[in-house]
């Protein structure tokens, strides 16, 4: 046997060792490909049920505004009602419904309270046109320029959402200009 008949065999099994190693090699980067495909639809997957579950919380939450706002309104009349008891006379039987009207007050502010219902403060706090709206304005220097003088209506936000606003009345001060034409006078 000559010399590079006994190498042929050797080159062939290099040749197909070369040849496993590059489908190896090929292999391999289709697994990892396979394995980064997995983690992004993975990934995509928890994106979509965080999603799905806040879309269905703020369904959810619009659902409970809309029966808390129609709401309201009765809830305005039992405390319109409550408070003209109150100056009311003495007489057993307004003492009666008194005591019926403080209890409903109490249970439907029970159920609001359960459902994370909130009274928005009015009285003495800045006004605040994203909370609060602005039915009269009364010009005075006796307080500070848009403090709440007084709340016609009150206002309730459930978590972070406006289910309606404060009616209240605004101090506005006197404007300089104001003041000086007065004195000129």
């Amino acid at each position: 046997m000559d010399q590079e008949s006994l190498l042929e065999p050797e080159e062939n099994s290099q040749q197909e060792l070369e040849s496993e190693e590059d489908h190896l090699e090929t292999l391999a980067k289709e697994l990892d490909q396979t394995k980064d495909l997995l983690l992004r639809k993975q990934a995509e997957f928890e994106n979509y049920r965080k999603h799905i579950r806040k879309e269905r919380e703020e369904q959810r939450l619009a659902a409970q505004a809309e029966v808390f706002e129609k709401l309201l309104p009765t809830l305005d009349a039992l405390e319109k009602g409550l408070e003209s008891l109150r100056e009311a006379p003495e007489d057993s039987q307004l003492e009666t419904y008194r005591q019926g009207y403080e209890f409903m007050l109490q249970e439907i502010r029970s159920v609001l309270e359960k459902f994370g219902v909130i009274e928005i403060p009015g009285l003495g706090i800045p006004f605040d046109p994203n909370i609060h709206e602005a039915v009269l304005r009364e010009v005075t220097s006796d307080h500070e320029d848009g403090e709440i003088l007084d709340e016609f209506r009150k206002g309730y936000k459930i978590q972070d959402r406006l289910l309606r606003p404060s009616q209240v009345r605004v101090a506005v001060q006197p404007d300089q200009e104001t003041v000086t034409e007065g004195k000129g006078e």
